[in-house]
């Protein structure tokens, strides 16, 4: 007989990543972003104000995993659509407000079912996503003039200006601050490609979880577009996180074909799906 689920909830950062510790391990992929995002606010205690996390436990291990770091929508990074629809059932119940829900597509989509059947609000899809990994070495079917190079501490007013431009496109002008980069590029984990001695693109790597990290930031302003830069600076970044002992994964919008079809060239996989759901 299975024992029923215990969800556990805590606002402490530092707890959270205890109880996820195991999970990050068995299941380094769908924990990426929890793990990634929970270290920032370690890092950085005022990154998040209000930040929450759940923990589903079976009696042995945890098997579900929930972070809510508002404004963004909760996150359901790993369960099932019948532990998703407790989650949502309790937390309507509470009388929680939500802006939505994103993760894993099936239990995303019944956790935004149980909410709108209980709440009454409207729920409506807003991206899907694809989840990517990288099987082996990145290679660039073309040639792209200019080097790959790790940004240092002199290229912060860029990478952080860029950094912004990239949440800008992402969620909207002024909605958010981003995070500013200076501990990946300490870490080396800020990667630029330069032209003529100048950056022309860039794309940062999480610290590793579970030994996986996950390529994101990837930004050419856009009148330095349509030279191949992205992929070259994706390529590299990822093929030096490999050469580090780590394996790469990346999200992608799967309403842009042709970053989808870039990816694909280079060598990602696509390995699963997740979607972002608004309430009201």
């Amino acid at each position: 007989m299975t024992a029923p689920l215990t969800v556990h909830v805590t606002s402490d950062p530092a707890e959270a990543r205890s109880w996820f510790a195991g999970l990050v391990d068995r299941e380094p992929q769908a924990l990426s972003v929890v793990a990634s995002v929970t270290a920032g606010i370690l890092h950085d205690p005022t990154r998040y104000p209000g930040a929450r996390w759940w923990a589903g436990h079976d009696g042995t291990d945890v098997v579900a995993a929930y972070m809510h770091t508002p404004p963004h929508p909760l996150l359901v990074a790993f369960a099932t659509p019948a532990e998703a629809r407790a989650l949502a059932a309790t937390l309507a119940g509470q009388g929680d407000e939500l802006p939505g829900v994103s993760g894993l597509r099936e239990p995303t989509e019944a956790f935004a079912d149980e909410w709108g059947r209980r709440t009454g609000a409207p729920v409506r899809t807003t991206m899907e996503v694809g989840r990517f990994a990288l099987p082996e070495r990145a290679v660039v079917p073309f040639a792209v003039p200019g080097a790959f190079r790790r940004a240092t501490t002199a290229d912060l007013p860029v990478v952080d200006a860029w950094h912004q431009d990239f949440v800008d496109a992402i969620e909207g002008p002024g909605r958010r601050a981003a995070n500013p980069l200076d501990a990946h590029v300490a870490d080396g984990r800020v990667g630029l490609w330069v032209d003529d001695d100048a950056p022309v693109s860039m794309a940062y790597a999480s610290p590793a979880s579970g030994g996986l990290t996950r390529v994101s930031g990837v930004w050419t302003p856009p009148d330095l577009r349509g030279h191949g830069y992205a992929s070259a600076v994706v390529a590299a970044l990822s093929n030096e996180r490999l050469d580090d002992g780590e394996a790469c994964m990346l999200f992608t919008d799967l309403a842009n074909p042709t970053s989808n079809a870039i990816y694909q060239a280079m060598g990602y996989r696509r390995v699963g799906d997740a979607v972002t759901m608004a309430f009201g």
